[in-house]
């Protein structure tokens, strides 16, 4: 079972730390508000009131027993900071951080953040591409041009093998996978002579101005 510590305990944090805990995870909880701890002790193994500033507090806590540590301070960039630092200071194997700002990231990286996002950031980045492309269900951003999402097929792509739609060699786009919304079976690498169905989403891989331009 997996062990991950999760620092501060407001909506990000604790939502992190319930999904894990129902995932199977073995989750503590450490936060200096009382009632935010108390919130949440159904949904950890371990629930901390403490100040994860204080690097007496974490080298007690064993900091290298873990496999993750999740730092969400709100506001308080200072303290993401130092906690971070502390962390990777005392041999933390992961440290994933959420972040205020794009030079917050820059910062926690360079103190030893394993990781640094910006939650709102890529909630918005979705919601805008969801509002701009219906068809667009979801969107992972690996880098400024390439992206993974899944979308529902055109209507006219309905009936037609893959190999038919030529979507590698006209539209430079990769189908990775399809997963059916009726029996929730998702196939990886379909072959070339799959039909598309109805009840399809695709799983493509591609430039997004690719991936928008076979829409609809």
């Amino acid at each position: 079972m997996k062990e991950f510590v999760v620092i501060g305990l407001g909506n990000f944090g604790a939502t992190v730390a319930k999904q894990l805990y129902q995932l199977g995870c073995n989750i503590t909880a450490i936060d200096v508000n009382k009632a935010r701890v108390q919130d949440l002790q159904e949904h950890t193994h371990q629930a901390i009131i403490a100040d994860a500033t204080d690097r007496k507090f974490l080298e007690n806590l064993e900091v290298k027993n873990f496999d993750c540590f999740v730092v969400s301070t709100g506001e308080d960039s200072h303290a993401s900071i130092l906690i971070s630092l502390y962390l990777k200071e005392l041999g933390a194997k992961k440290i994933v951080v959420k972040a205020n700002s794009t030079d917050h990231v820059k910062i926690l990286l360079k103190v030893g953040a394993t990781e640094a996002l910006i939650p709102e950031e890529e909630m918005a980045l979705k919601l805008a591409h969801s509002l701009a492309f219906p068809n667009v269900l979801d969107f992972l951003p690996l880098s400024e041009e390439y992206s993974i999402a899944e979308l529902v097929p055109p209507p006219k792509f309905a009936g037609k093998s893959l190999i038919d739609l030529e979507l590698r060699s006209k539209h430079h786009i990769e189908v990775i996978a399809i997963r059916d919304v009726l029996t929730r079976k998702l196939q990886f690498i379909p072959s070339a002579g799959y039909q598309i169905k109805d009840s399809d989403i695709l799983v493509v891989l591609g430039k997004d101005e690719d991936i928008e331009g076979i829409r609809g």
